[in-house]
């Protein structure tokens, strides 16, 4: 059984689906066979961040009413260790029962299953996926981002494993400026165990039309120490100013 990851946040714009294709890559990167599920009905964006969404036909839905896993799995034309389940594009259409089945079955196939949920506070499906997924809670370093993290924290299932936090957008500046005395302060108020930290980050920002990132920005060198931690291994956080 592989590792299952279910990406989590308060309100939108984190950039949660960002850090979820964003580990992907990095996951690749280890030679990792990686699925990304996007549970976001009526909204998703998964498809287009990775640049498959001009061949998206069939979705989750279609799966989960019985059709083969393969027609609504799209591999990533760049990076054939990567692929998408588009999220259906209509509400309601995911049933608790059948997305269990459904999740059982892809954590057989691959060495990685990403389940990319909304943003908000409705976690109706989230103990569908499994007692075995790690959930992690995507925040920016700002006082709201960091108190909808809080509220995210004191709401999610427990699981075998600790949920654990990833600050997104992370820049040097908010310590500088006193807004936090260090990191620990946004670790505290939010109520999770850090994961990672991912720079402020231009490529990231413009996922949805390179579809790729640079092996040598900072921001995947931060999503590949986070995925090294994921595996098990132990990996220091650099110093602030080098992040």
């Amino acid at each position: 059984m592989g590792i299952c990851l279910a990406t989590t946040s308060g309100k939108g714009g984190t950039g949660k689906s960002t850090i979820s294709c964003g580990l992907s890559i990095a996951f690749s990167k280890m030679g990792k066979r990686v699925l990304l599920v996007d549970m976001d009905e009526g909204l998703r964006c998964l498809d287009l961040l990775l640049g498959v969404d001009h061949s998206v036909v069939f979705d989750l839905s279609d799966i989960l009413n019985g059709a083969p896993i393969a027609n609504a799995t799209y591999t990533l034309p760049q990076n054939q260790l990567i692929s998408v389940i588009p999220a259906p594009s209509e509400i309601g259409k995911i049933s608790p029962e059948l997305l269990r089945e459904f999740a059982q079955k892809v954590k057989s196939i691959y060495d990685v299953v990403i389940f990319d949920f909304p943003a908000g506070l409705d976690f109706s499906l989230y103990t569908a996926i499994g007692d075995d997924a790690q959930f992690l809670t995507i925040c920016n370093p700002d006082p709201v981002s960091v108190r909808d993290a809080a509220a995210v924290c004191a709401r999610l299932p427990q699981t075998k494993c600790d949920a654990r936090l990833i600050i997104n957008r992370f820049d040097a500046e908010y310590i500088k400026r006193k807004i936090y005395n260090n990191i620990d302060d946004i670790i505290d108020i939010s109520g999770f165990r850090l994961l990672g930290l991912v720079p402020q980050s231009s490529e990231l920002m413009l996922l949805s039309v390179t579809h790729n990132i640079n092996k040598k920005s900072k921001a995947l060198k931060a999503l590949y120490r986070i995925a090294r931690r994921l595996c098990g291994e132990s990996v220091r956080l650099p110093k602030v100013k080098k992040i």
